[in-house]
């Protein structure tokens, strides 16, 4: 008794939070909390012009490093279902993003993040005041120098130039970064947040000669030593290199806050861009499948569910209502968590919530061929049940293991719309484990007198109770 009850509050709880994430109110009302793709609702649509520098090689290259930045980027943000498209027009390149549930483009850009490219320049002076470009001398300088002058988060402008001690061998630009996150700044003098940071194995060579370029010893202090990290022509960083960086990693100082080093470091971690990104055009794509394929395809899955629900009532009785009811409770969990998740629901994502009922079924079908196994053998129905749930432990378990683990490879090597449903074929799956051994058990323990006991001679096709 006292496992039931522990089971009907787990039961309860889970169930409250799923509804509970349904259903919270938000702007767009509770159906706004499971957000739908692109196929079903349409979404936001954005066109970059891809600038690729003259005499590159393989322009092509670059544009494909550039698409793997972005879906790297619209996936750590998890946008799965976002469509990131290449297109070759007027031998010149673009870029097609269409971004489901963005209800602006303005919103849209953000989740997609810098078009820019990062790079480690030289500050060969500042200036605080009017834009430089404005001032003869400034402009004057900057042409002398083959550098230009760009405005830095702090405000001021910085003269800043690629080719770190005018050598063209020391230019780095859009490199790899491995890892970047935000830390809290402990050295003292210095409030708020900083970001570390490490490069990729191959920038690390000429990381290791720019820092030797620019190093100054600590307590120094040289103008026109100084290193700047510049994306989307801001200069985010200048400090001074005080160490000599041999192993790639670094950090970025300058009393950011927690929101700002959280932004930067979610930049650098999707990686950067290898070119920079010109917006052409934006706006609304709609749905991508008509509303008679979508009715079409609803209509089949409730078709699809009613049948499997009226089989189980027919042939199981008493345990057929329950394994109903677990497949209702697994759906309605099963949509919470997509809810709290934020994930994205499309038409191959209800391909995986449709997958999921038959594990549900199947689940109950094992575990209520041993009940009827044991009833047989002429035992009472309780231990009929708690023998059961026994012995179809282990190949309820192998059996749903085996397909999270395809789900997971479904998610780790696909993209897109292959993403979504093996989210929700995982989830799923892991709500049907939950439900055929918590759910089924509590309920099929508190009908157990509804159900008939069978006798050892009875037909081996019978039906069960």
């Amino acid at each position: 008794m006292r496992g039931d009850r522990v089971r009907l509050i787990v039961v309860l709880l889970v169930l409250a939070g799923a509804l509970l994430a349904i259903f919270w109110p938000s702007k767009g009302g509770w159906i706004s909390n499971i957000r739908l793709g692109l196929d079903i609702k349409g979404g936001a649509r954005i066109e970059y012009m891809v600038e690729v520098q003259q005499g590159t090689e393989n322009p092509s290259d670059v544009v494909d490093d550039v698409w793997t930045v972005l879906r790297n980027r619209l996936d750590a943000a998890g946008y799965t279902e976002a469509a990131v498209k290449k297109v070759l027009r007027d031998n010149k390149y673009y870029i097609v993003v269409e971004i489901p549930g963005a209800t602006d483009t303005v919103q849209a850009e953000k989740l997609i993040g810098s078009t820019g490219v990062l790079y480690f320049a030289q500050v060969l002076d500042e200036y605080l005041g009017e834009d430089p470009s404005k001032v003869p001398e400034l402009s004057l300088e900057a042409r002398r120098e083959n550098a230009v002058w760009l405005k830095g988060r702090d405000g001021k402008w910085y003269l800043v130039k690629k080719e770190i001690m005018g050598r063209k061998d020391l230019v780095l630009e859009a490199p790899r970064i491995v890892y970047a996150r935000p830390e809290v700044e402990t050295r003292t003098g210095r409030y708020g947040y900083k970001v570390s940071f490490e490069l990729a194995k191959e920038y690390v060579d000429i990381f290791k000669k720019i820092t030797q370029a620019l190093y100054v010893p600590e307590g120094t202090y040289d103008p026109k030593k100084r290193l700047a990290i510049v994306l989307d022509d801001v200069v985010q960083f200048v400090g001074q290199v005080v160490a000599i960086i041999t192993d790639g990693k670094a950090e970025i100082t300058g009393n950011f806050s927690l929101e700002e080093a959280k932004q930067l470091a979610a930049i650098l971690r999707s990686g950067a861009l290898p070119a920079r990104l010109v917006k052409t055009s934006s706006g609304w794509v709609a749905p991508l499948l008509g509303r008679d394929v979508i009715d079409a395809s609803l209509k089949a899955g409730i078709i699809g569910l009613i049948l499997v629900l009226v089989y189980m009532i027919i042939y199981y009785r008493t345990m057929g209502i329950v394994a109903d009811l677990a497949l209702i409770y697994n759906t309605v969990l099963l949509l919470g968590v997509m809810a709290a998740g934020k994930f994205i629901l499309t038409l191959p994502g209800i391909a995986g919530i449709i997958l999921t009922i038959g594990t549900t079924v199947d689940g109950n079908v094992i575990i209520y061929e041993r009940i009827k196994e044991e009833m047989r053998l002429g035992k009472p129905v309780k231990t009929s049940i708690a023998a059961g749930f026994d012995r179809s432990l282990s190949t309820i378990l192998d059996a749903n293991i085996t397909t999270i683990l395809t789900g997971l490879i479904l998610y780790y090597f696909g993209t897109g719309t292959i993403k979504g449903f093996a989210i929700t074929l995982i989830i799923g799956v892991l709500g049907s484990i939950f439900v055929n051994l918590v759910f089924s058990r509590l309920l099929l323990d508190a009908l157990a007198r509804f159900i008939k006991p069978l006798r050892a001679d009875e037909a081996q096709g019978g039906t069960g109770q």
